[in-house]
């Protein structure tokens, strides 16, 4: 059972669950509209509703995930990413406007297969239901439809208690899909139970009558929430801020599921949202400031990435940095891992143990991620120099004992320079000496550096730091500048990484010619 002296916010909020549910197995939900590519902000939810099922099942309890799929959602405009021929299809439910892509059914399909894909990845255990098919088209929401039709009284009295709203005379709680598979064209007129139809006025005034039952009617967000949870039993549900602010959706939900439908609003988890890393504003699909779960997954395993997001209490805001930040993440891991698998008992070791639940094995070598971002890069990406650096370096043990991990991390790694590491960090031995123009000093550094590792061969870091120094006081050449001559001549830059440990990375022979010629310019 989780402990309840645990600071942990998983395990307080599963001990909350359950007292709330103290039998029978527990229902946790979660749910998204595939408007356009998820990116990890929702990713935040799915991940919360999974880590509660674990949470559940560890305490010995029966617990299912579900998400559900919003594709009866209608597309609410044409975002940038569309094509202008979209825009006819703006007020369309996303179930039925075409893939963008042509290589779904249905737009919403194309988005839905995207997350996934994705959640696979990461180790998600849910069952995907699509609202459209579930609770529409095959005609159980009906019930409800009928419930919130002879429950108007009730739900006007509590969006006036709560939300502190005044409903229009006119106002019903439902959408009706027209002919030209629009919600915004046809209002609703009457209902009639027994024959299960309504009748609606169209755009131009006519009156005409229609299903309920068959997809063709859908309820108003407000009820059509508390109505989900009525249908399917939600114990448990995490969701965004924005419904959770006083008198909005989940504190009307939670009186109309009762009131309405007669059932039990679910244990609320309301969750903050992630940003990038000095961005004010969440991740947007519509804005595109955003990271998908498949480009995150190219820079880090899973586990680390269920970590970050798991790690963090709901309510906090959480700040994403696939930058320099990606170092002290991957690198914060990699030390919790190898403390947990050592008996200790690290901060952050309950989230570690969730986010690691589904790893099989060890999924980040013991190496730190900078060392490997700078060998990798010293060895011009060539896996086979990799291995020989890190072995002449002292990971001699770590490569024979975690080199297929090794590998898989340099992919990662590789991923990183490419789309998202800073200037900073980066940089590429240059093929051809650089033109420079150098001073007395700085090429009688070189040379006497040169003829310091031709006659001690393999030095390790500190024994070519130590060299560095001791040829730049030979020449009468400041350190700083021993440094950035270094830097200028190999790598066409100002910077780099430590000059001691990067040169004693490279092959001495060449290292020796480039100094040489570099010395031997007039």
């Amino acid at each position: 059972m989780t402990e309840s002296t645990s600071q942990y916010w998983l395990d307080q909020f599963t001990t909350e669950v359950v007292a709330q549910h103290p039998v029978g197995e527990i229902l946790v939900s979660s749910g998204i509209s595939p408007s356009a590519s998820y990116h990890i902000g929702h990713f935040r939810e799915a991940l919360t509703a999974d880590a509660i099922a674990w949470s559940l099942r560890q305490n010995g309890r029966q617990a299912k995930h579900i998400h559900i799929v919003d594709n009866f959602d209608p597309l609410r405009k044409r975002y940038h990413f569309l094509p202008e021929r979209f825009e006819q299809f703006v007020g369309w439910p996303i179930c039925l406007v075409p893939d963008p892509f042509d290589c779904h059914p249905s737009y919403a399909q194309h988005y839905a297969a995207e997350f996934k894909s994705a959640a696979a990845q990461m180790g998600v255990e849910m069952d995907v239901i699509y609202s459209y098919e579930e609770f529409y088209a095959n005609g159980k929401m009906a019930p409800f439809i009928e419930q919130a039709m002879a429950g108007l009284d009730k739900i006007r009295h509590i969006f006036a208690e709560v939300s502190q709203r005044e409903l229009a005379p006119d106002w019903v709680p439902l959408q009706i899909l027209s002919d030209a598979k629009n919600f915004n064209e046809w209002r609703f007129e009457s209902i009639d139970t027994k024959t299960k139809t309504l009748d609606y006025r169209d755009s131009h005034g006519k009156i005409g009558s229609m299903r309920y039952d068959d997809g063709r009617v859908k309820l108003n967000w407000r009820l059509d929430w508390p109505a989900r949870w009525a249908l399917l039993g939600v114990d448990v549900e995490p969701y965004g801020k924005e419904h959770a602010t006083k008198g909005g959706s989940y504190d009307t939900g939670a009186r109309f599921v009762q009131e309405v439908f007669a059932a039990k609003a679910p244990t609320p988890l309301p969750y903050d949202t992630i940003n990038m890393v000095g961005d004010t504003k969440k991740m947007s699909s519509s804005l595109g400031n955003l990271v998908t779960p498949a480009q995150a997954l190219e820079i880090m395993p899973a586990e680390i990435l269920r970590y970050f997001i798991l790690k963090s209490l709901p309510k906090r805001v959480v700040y994403f940095d696939p930058g320099i930040g990606l170092y002290n993440l991957v690198d914060e891991y990699a030390k919790l891992d190898e403390a947990v698998q050592a008996g200790h008992h690290p901060e952050f070791e309950q989230a570690y143990q969730v986010a690691a639940a589904h790893a099989g094995e060890r999924v980040i070598s013991t190496i730190p991620f900078n060392h490997l971002v700078s060998v990798y890069q010293a060895a011009r990406s060539d896996i086979h120099v990799v291995q020989a650096i890190l072995e002449r370096g002292g990971y001699a043990e770590q490569v024979k004992r975690e080199w297929p991990v090794i590998k898989r991390e340099l992919a990662f790694v590789a991923h990183w320079l490419a789309n998202h590491a800073p200037d900073s960090v980066k940089f590429a031995i240059q093929e051809e000496l650089p033109k420079l123009n150098l001073s007395t000093h700085q090429q009688t550094f070189l040379a006497r550096l040169a003829d310091t590792i031709a006659v001690e061969h393999n030095l390790n870091g500190q024994g070519m730091h130590d060299a560095i120094y001791a040829a730049s006081v030979s020449a009468e050449l400041k350190p700083a500048q021993a440094f950035l001559t270094l830097y200028q001549v190999i790598l066409g830059q100002d910077k780099g990484p430590k000059a001691g440990w990067f040169l004693a990375t490279l092959d001495q022979n060449w290292l020796v010619l480039r100094l040489q010629t570099a010395a031997a310019i007039r």
